[in-house]
């Protein structure tokens, strides 16, 4: 029989070295556990939005043995209390409102005047009343076109005596040979870029106002209003390269996902 074959090889490790072994992969496990358990925590959120108030690891300030009993009140007689219903109180205007009603306009803005007569003053006794003052009521309307045509008219005449006839000449317009007056291009123009209104809701707007513009018409109307202000883009240009000082916008702007994707829990 070969005593080599049953006794344990030099090289085999210890029992003791597995089980420090054991413990320490046991202890990584853990680790990673936890870290495993707060990514899933951040990425999905917590299960419920209840708030635990009483911890299991926190110590208790008494013993409940220990606790104090709130105190009850000794013969304390039952008051019943009269209902009463809270008013609000006027709310504060600025001084340039003209009423309680918080209107303010300045004096560029349209206003028509509307007459109310009651039925005292209309009817057949209207002699046996009189006026003594009235009340003003203001109130904000709106119409359902703010397009207009305009309808420019011009004679064709001719000098008594001769046969050529004189043609008035037409208004000066922005566009040659464009049916947009100047106010219809600072229209689109305003409406697209400061009030961010696109053109097919303008051809929408333009349609509901009984016009009928092509969609490609409002668009090339756009292009040729742009060309016409780029010399005042490279006059303004010139002057920022001519200044000896640039002044420029330095905040810095998050653009892209700086850490993980997904949502994040706000704060």
């Amino acid at each position: 029989m070969n005593s080599t074959a049953s006794a344990p090889s030099s090289n085999a490790p210890s029992y003791s070295a597995l089980a420090d072994e054991n413990a320490l992969l046991r202890e990584q496990v853990q680790i990673l556990q936890r870290q495993l358990d707060w990514f899933k925590k951040q990425l999905f959120g917590p299960k419920s939005e209840k708030q635990v108030f009483d911890l299991p690891g926190q110590n208790s300030l008494f013993q409940p043995d220990e606790a104090p009993l709130p105190e009850q009140p000794a013969g304390e007689e039952k008051r019943t209390i009269k209902a009463y219903q809270r008013g609000t109180g006027k709310k504060q205007r600025d001084d340039d409102c003209l009423n309680d009603s918080g209107l303010r306009f300045t004096a560029d803005v349209p206003m028509e005047v509307i007459e109310h007569l009651p039925p005292e003053l209309t009817g057949p006794e209207a002699d046996q009343y009189e006026v003594i003052g009235s009340k003003t009521t203001y109130r904000l309307a709106q119409r359902a076109s703010s397009y207009v045509v305009l309808k420019c008219e011009r004679p064709v005449f001719r000098r008594k005596g001769a046969e050529k006839p004189v043609t008035t000449l037409a208004p000066f317009n922005v566009l040659d040979n464009s049916l947009a007056d100047v106010s219809l291009l600072a229209g689109l123009l305003v409406d697209k870029f400061q009030f961010h209104l696109p053109l097919y809701r303008q051809h929408q707007r333009i349609q509901q106002a009984g016009i009928t513009v092509s969609r490609s018409t409002l668009t090339n109307l756009v292009k040729r209003a742009i060309d016409l202000l780029r010399p005042i883009v490279d006059a303004q240009t010139d002057n920022v390269l001519r200044s000896r000082v640039l002044a420029m916008d330095e905040t810095p702007i998050k653009a892209g996902h700086q850490g993980r994707a997904g949502p994040q829990r706000a704060r």
